[in-house]
């Protein structure tokens, strides 16, 4: 009796995890296609640019920025961020 129901049980498993793979397809595309879509869509007709250029490189050809060191005291030592 107990490997019957041993059996159903990984029957049932295997039904779950294909039903679940077809309802997440379906749900990912409706996402896509009515939230990612359209802003996209909405983004490239005002020209807009979401993503942000690269920064420049220096005169050695470095992206590379300069940085002051920061000050070390009492009051800076004690704030742990």
């Amino acid at each position: 009796m107990l490997t019957l129901m041993k059996r159903i049980w990984r029957g049932w498993k295997r039904l779950a995890h294909h039903i679940v793979s077809a309802q997440n397809f379906v749900l990912m595309s409706v996402v896509y296609w009515f939230a990612l879509a359209p802003v996209a869509v909405a983004l490239k007709l005002v020209g807009k640019k979401v993503i942000a250029p690269p920064p420049e490189k220096d005169a050695q050809g470095s992206f590379w920025r300069p940085r002051a060191a920061p000050g070390y005291d009492l009051q800076r030592a004690n704030r742990m961020f």
